[in-house]
C-alpha cells in the first residue's frame, strides 16, 4: 500500500510497527518477529509503516550512506518473513513538516493499531520530536498498547546499519551476512556486456550497480539466485576490469561455475559468501586467466566450507 489513506484494513487486532528498516538486519527482525507473533495470537493482521525515500535522504541527500536494501528487496524480504500489510508512505516537503502528535493521530485514524512496537530510539516528525515516550503517551490516550523493543547486541557488539555498511564497503562480507542474518545481495537484470569473458573461455553474466551499496572492489565466492529457481555457485567481480581499461563505472561480473547458461535478460541474485582477492591490473591476459583459473578454485573450496550450496533460498 502506498499511502496511509489507500489502507483498508478491516481487521479488529492489527499490530503494527514504524521505521524505515534500512537492511532488515538481525536487531530489525527481533522486532519484526515480535509483530508477526503478536499478530497471530491475536488473529489480527501484522503491519508495518515504512518511508519512501529514507527520511534522511530526502532530507540530507549529499551526506546520507548508501542503502542496503532497495524498496523491492524489502518488500520481498518482508513478505517471506510474513509480514501481512506493508505500508509506504512517501516522504517528501509536505510531510517532512508534520508533527509527531499529528503524524500519530493520522496512523490511529486510517489504522487503530491495537499494539504497536518499534525500537527503543526510533524517532519521527518534524525534527525528530516523536520518540517512543510519546507513542506510549499517546497509546494510553486512545487505550492501545505500545512497546519499545531494545537493540540486539551479539557477542558484545551492536547489531546496526552502520556497523553492517562498514563491513560491506570493506569486502568484510561473512561478517555482514553474520549480522543481517542472510548473505548480502545484489539483483539486477544480466545486461549484454562486451563478451571479455567469454573470449577468456569464462563467460560472465554482467550486472549495472544501482544505488545501493556496493562491496569493495574485488573477486567473491559467490550464489546465484535464478528467478527463484535454484542456488548455483558461482565467482564473481566487482570493479572496472582495470587489465583491459575497457570501462569506467564498477560492473558486476559473475561467472556460474561448472556450467554454461544463458542468463541474458533474466533476473538475478547474486549473493556474496566470501572476498577472495583485490581487483587487480595484469600485466598480460595469460596471467589473468590463471588467476582466474585460481579464483574459480578458491571460490568452490569457500562454498562447499560455507555449507550453503544445500540452501535453496535466502530471505534471513
Amino acid at each position: 500500500v502506498n499511502s496511509l489513506e489507500a489502507l483498508k484494513i478491516k481487521e479488529d487486532a492489527v499490530v503494527l510497527t514504524i521505521g524505515n528498516y534500512d537492511g532488515l538486519h538481525r536487531g530489525h527482525k527481533k522486532i519484526i518477529r515480535k509483530v508477526i507473533a503478536r499478530a497471530r495470537e491475536l488473529g489480527g493482521k501484522s503491519a508495518i509503516i515504512t518511508f519512501e525515500p529514507h527520511p534522511r535522504f530526502f532530507l540530507h541527500p549529499e551526506s546520507s550512506p548508501p542503502l542496503l536494501l532497495t524498496r523491492e528487496e524489502k518488500i520481498d524480504i518482508l513478505s517471506h518473513w510474513g509480514l501481512d500489510f506493508y505500508i509506504e508512505v512517501p516522504f517528501d516537503e509536505k510531510f517532512s513538516q508534520i508533527k509527531a502528535e499529528d503524524f500519530l493521530e493520522k496512523v490511529w485514524f486510517f489504522i487503530k493499531p491495537k499494539e504497536i512496537y518499534v525500537g527503543e530510539d526510533f524517532r519521527f516528525g518534524l525534527r525528530r520530536e516523536g520518540n517512543l515516550e510519546l507513542i506510549k503517551k499517546f497509546s494510553k490516550e486512545k487505550n492501545f498498547f505500545a512497546e519499545g523493543i531494545s537493540k540486539l547486541e551479539i557477542s558484545g557488539e551492536e547489531v546496526s546499519s552502520t556497523l553492517i555498511r562498514k563491513y560491506i564497503l570493506e569486502g568484510s562480507v561473512e561478517k555482514a551476512h553474520f549480522l543481517l542474518g542472510r548473505p548480502f545481495e545484489i539483483r539486477g537484470v544480466v545486461e549484454q556486456g562486451a563478451k571479455r569473458g567469454r573470449e577468456l573461455g569464462f563467460a560472465t553474466a554482467n550486472i549495472k550497480l544501482g544505488k545501493k551499496i556496493v562491496p569493495q572492489r574485488g573477486v567473491y565466492s559467490t550464489l546465484v539466485d535464478i528467478e527463484e529457481e535454484q542456488l548455483l555457485p558461482s565467482v564473481s567481480n566487482i570493479g572496472v576490469r582495470p587489465t583491459f581499461s575497457d570501462i569506467s563505472e564498477e560492473i558486476l561480473e559473475i561467472h556460474i561455475l561448472g556450467r554454461q547458461i544463458d542468463l541474458y535478460g533474466k533476473e538475478i541474485r547474486c549473493l556474496f559468501i566470501k572476498k577472495i582477492r583485490d581487483e587487480k591490473k595484469f600485466s598480460n591476459v595469460s596471467e589473468l586467466i590463471k588467476q582466474i583459473e585460481e579464483d574459480k578454485k578458491v571460490a568452490e573450496e569457500n562454498l562447499i566450507a560455507s555449507h550453503l550450496l544445500k540452501r535453496k533460498l535466502f530471505w534471513g
